[in-house]
């Protein structure tokens, strides 16, 4: 089940990983990832706003799909001193958070993956979002790539390499 916690996990392995090659993929960078990992699920809100007598899905229920999300990251980079750096790893997250997702049988029929181009909506029923494997297997993966993350951080520590 793609939940906050499978998003965080696997955008933060996803970044661990990249930072063995690029310098670019340090801890600030990370969170901007993560971050971004979850801006689609930011329409959720409505959840909280359904318990105080407000249906707002129509209006936040574009914040689920590619063209919403981006359009987040693009004002949420808005704040940083480097836009497109900040931009170009909210986008990573969000792409994270995507390609997640379409892993899941959706009740609904699907995403709209590709909207507005086409209206189709997509989905690979690999897994249904009550199936807890997908988070279990990204811990264990997540637990993975710290302990190699550590081990190569050692021998950069005492081997330093530019």
């Amino acid at each position: 089940m793609p939940d906050w916690v499978t998003h965080i996990v696997v955008a933060w392995t996803l970044c661990r990983i990249l930072s063995f090659k690029f310098k670019e993929f340090n801890a600030a960078n990370t969170l901007i990832v993560i971050t971004g990992a979850l801006i689609p699920d930011i329409f959720k809100i409505v959840i909280i706003l359904q318990f105080i007598g407000i249906d707002a899905t129509d209006y936040f229920e574009i914040l689920h799909i590619p063209t919403g999300s981006v359009i987040v990251a693009g004002m949420l980079s808005l704040f940083f001193p480097e836009r497109k750096k900040a931009f170009l790893f909210l986008g990573l997250g969000v792409l994270t958070h995507y390609v997640l997702d379409s892993s899941l049988e959706h009740v609904s029929g699907g995403m709209y993956l590709f909207f507005p181009l086409n209206w189709l909506q997509w989905q690979l029923e690999l897994t249904t979002s009550s199936d807890y494997m997908i988070t279990l297997i990204a811990l264990l993966i997540a637990g993975m790539v710290y302990i190699i993350g550590r081990e190569v951080d050692r021998r950069r520590a005492i081997i330093p390499h530019d």
